[in-house]
């Protein structure tokens, strides 16, 4: 997985917009914390964390245009790299890293959030109004989600 380190000022200041687009006001968020914002799904990692999965989000964002994400590390790495290149998982790989990850565009227009309490988040309208039909048993792996209850 190819990535390339973002400058810490510039790291700084695209953190400073993603939380505040997307309403994050502590380390950790939704559904670890509650969020203002309303389009949003958190489903139970294990649900998520198959390759068949994580072909499917990268499609969904390739046919929305995205082509380059930013991941923010809890361990404090900021990195772009090649969607095809998109682990959004709190494990990579099979391995542990212990560190909470969001992933996003440089429009911010989606977000993927993933806690190191097993679950992982996805925002943008567009994003989840293409994951539900996709995902036709997704009602029934939202145990921590309270917005789509």
């Amino acid at each position: 997985m190819q990535k390339v380190i973002i400058p810490e000022e510039v790291s700084i200041s695209l953190r400073k917009d993603m939380e505040r687009i997307w309403d994050i006001r502590q380390p950790y968020w939704y559904p670890l914390f509650d969020c203002s914002r309303e389009d949003l799904i958190a489903f139970n990692s294990e649900y998520i964390e198959s390759e068949e999965k994580l072909k499917e989000i990268i499609t969904l964002l390739k046919h929305h245009g995205v082509e380059q994400v930013i991941e923010f590390l809890e361990t404090g790495g900021t990195y772009n790299l090649q969607v095809s290149n998109l682990y959004p998982y709190y494990y990579y790989n099979g391995d542990f890293t212990g560190s909470e990850g969001f992933w996003t565009s440089q429009n911010m227009d989606w977000i993927i959030y993933a806690s190191h309490e097993g679950t992982i988040t996805f925002g943008g309208e567009w994003l989840i109004n293409k994951i539900k039909p996709l995902w036709s048993d997704w009602k029934s792996n939202l145990e921590w989600d309270t917005k789509n209850q």
